[in-house]
C-alpha cells in the first residue's frame, strides 16, 4: 500500500534525523539527501523541512541518547571555551548544536570570529603551528543573497573546530539559521562560562 504524502514526509524526517545523530551528517541538506535515496523517495516536494528533522532529532537524542549526550555536551562546550579563549582576539562566537544543545560525540565546534581581514586568522594559525584546511562557508543575512566566508577547518584536542571568519562590522547581526531562516543563535566566551555555570 502507498504510503501518505504525510506519512513519506515523517518517514524522511525521522531518518534525516537518524543519519545526522548516528552517522554524523552535520547539515540538514545532506541529511535530507541521504534518507530520500535510502527510502527511495525521488520527488522533494515530500521532502521534510529543516525544522521538522530538528524537532526529529531533538526527540531523538532525548530518546535514545539521553544517558550519554549531556555529557559530550558538556565536553565539547568546555573545548569550545578554551578554543574561544585561544581565539580571543578576534572576538569568538560559539555557533550550532554546541552551543544550541543538539550535539553529540561526532559534533564539531563551530565559531564565528572577527577581523579586519582573513589573513589575521591565517597568520595566527601558522605562528601558532597547527595544520588547517582553508575553504568557504556560504551564508546569507536576511533575504540578502548568500555569500561565501573564508573558513578554516582544524582539529582542536581531538575535536573537529570550523573556524568562520567575517569583518569586523559584522558582529553585530548574525547570518540566517539553516534550520528556520531566523538569526543564527551564537554566544561570546562570557555567554559560554554563563551556561557552562548554569548546566549540570
Amino acid at each position: 500500500m502507498a504510503k501518505s504524502p504525510q506519512r513519506l514526509r515523517r518517514l524522511l524526517a525521522v531518518e534525516a534525523a537518524r543519519i545526522m545523530v548516528d552517522e554524523a551528517v552535520g547539515d540538514f541538506r545532506s541529511a535530507k539527501e541521504k534518507a530520500a535515496r535510502r527510502l527511495g523517495v525521488e520527488a522533494q516536494q515530500h521532502w521534510p523541512s529543516n525544522t521538522e528533522i530538528h524537532d526529529e532529532l531533538q526527540a531523538r537524542l532525548q530518546l535514545f541518547h539521553a544517558d550519554t549526550q549531556p555529557l559530550a555536551l558538556r565536553r565539547l562546550r568546555e573545548l569550545a571555551l578554551q578554543a574561544m579563549q585561544w581565539l580571543q582576539e578576534f572576538q569568538p562566537r560559539l555557533v550550532g548544536p554546541v552551543w544550541e544543545g543538539d550535539a553529540t560525540e561526532h559534533s564539531k565546534i563551530t565559531l564565528h570570529l572577527f577581523a579586519d581581514a582573513p589573513e589575521s586568522v591565517l597568520f595566527f594559525l601558522l605562528d601558532a603551528q597547527v595544520e588547517y584546511e582553508e575553504g568557504w562557508q556560504r551564508l546569507r543575512f536576511g533575504d540578502a543573497q548568500p555569500q561565501d566566508y573564508p573558513s578554516f577547518q582544524l582539529e582542536y584536542e581531538g575535536v573537529p573546530l570550523r573556524l568562520v571568519v567575517f569583518a569586523l562590522d559584522e558582529d553585530r547581526r548574525s547570518p540566517a539559521s539553516p534550520r528556520d531562516g531566523k538569526p543564527l543563535p551564537r554566544g561570546g566566551i562570557t555567554q559560554l562560562r554563563r551556561l557552562l555555570a548554569e548546566t549540570p
